[in-house]
């Protein structure tokens, strides 16, 4: 039987397997916003008692977010599908690279859960969210298998671009949970409302600059290329800072709600414009991709470009033996 067929029914397996278990814990694992425990954490006094009860509610303690917060379910939603998006992305960058299936799930989860991951380490918070909710890692190794089967006949038959309008829609949802719930963080903890943004940039960008470096090239939210990406979590993370005050006396949820709305229609807006951030003007124009930090001496430099050519070809050509097969 064809490697690929075993897969793909694994795939769908585990996919049933996943859906399966989610609905029955729906209202425990699901409804917990990323990283954030059900321990309560003494927090500081920077908002009214409304807030408080509020901000109980989104972080699903024992008064876990149902129908009455729909604020909460919503952010949670996003989260999950976030997370796919973002494997998906990581995924692809690892495929192209000429990375196998594992290599290809090594960057997925990277992507989809390394800032998170760099997050709780920073602030001790325990064992890392996805280790305590494995429906992350489900998601990745899920997202990973469909598009290692799946991707590279939409690409070449359906003319698909992991670059289009609708793929980065999909990733600025993520994009917007991300950045609510890692701020939201920091705020659980009792952290200075300065380091609010901080955090929530961390959880937004840093699974992106890992699966970058490890692909060797340019992180692309640290480059003035293409279009604006780590401005619009970091402006929506300030937004929420900011309406968290008591000058502004805003409960949790419409804090939430503003500030995803705000990091979402940013990035949508920057997508398509010539928007930069103040940066010197370098030798060569940058160009997504680039390989970053050379060290290698021109021999090796040679053989890895003769290997990034001959994997593009093979994928190539076995996208063509499917299509043929079709």
């Amino acid at each position: 039987m064809n490697l690929r067929v075993v897969l793909f029914v694994i795939s769908l397996f585990s996919l049933h397997h996943c859906v399966r278990s989610t609905g029955q814990n729906r209202g425990t694992t699901l409804l917990l916003p990323r990283g954030i425990t059900t321990t309560r954490i003494q927090r500081k006094s920077t908002t009214n008692v409304h807030t408080n009860l509020a901000l109980e509610k989104l972080r699903g303690g024992a008064a876990a977010a149902t129908e009455t917060d729909p604020v909460a379910a919503f952010l949670n939603a996003v989260d999950l599908f976030g997370t796919g998006v973002f494997a998906f992305s990581g995924a692809v960058t690892a495929g192209k690279k000429g990375m196998d299936l594992l290599g290809m799930t090594y960057i997925a989860v990277i992507a989809a859960v390394g800032g998170g991951t760099v997050r709780d380490i920073l602030l001790d918070s325990g064992t890392v969210f996805w280790l305590r909710l494995p429906i992350y890692f489900n998601i990745c190794a899920l997202t990973t298998l469909f598009t290692y089967l799946l991707w590279p006949t939409l690409e070449s038959r359906l003319g698909w671009k992991d670059s289009a309008a609708p793929v980065c829609t999909a990733d600025a949802f993520g994009l917007a949970a991300f950045a609510v719930i890692g701020t939201q963080k920091a705020v659980d903890l009792g952290l200075d409302p300065i380091v609010w943004p901080v955090v929530g940039l961390v959880t937004c960008t840093f699974g992106g600059i890992t699966r970058d470096v490890i692909c060797l090239q340019n992180p692309r939210v640290m480059y003035p290329y293409r279009t604006l990406y780590a401005t619009a979590p970091l402006l929506g993370s300030v937004v929420y800072t900011l309406l968290l005050q008591k000058r502004f006396g805003l409960d949790t949820q419409l804090a939430a709600t503003v500030s995803f709305m705000v990091t979402f229609t940013f990035r949508l807006l920057s997508f398509n414009r010539s928007w930069r951030l103040p940066h010197w003007k370098p030798a060569k124009d940058l160009t997504l991709g680039d390989t970053i930090m050379n060290t290698m001496t021109l021999e090796e430099d040679e053989d890895q470009q003769q290997y990034t050519s001959s994997a593009e070809t093979q994928f190539e050509q076995r996208s063509e033996i499917r299509i043929k097969k079709m």
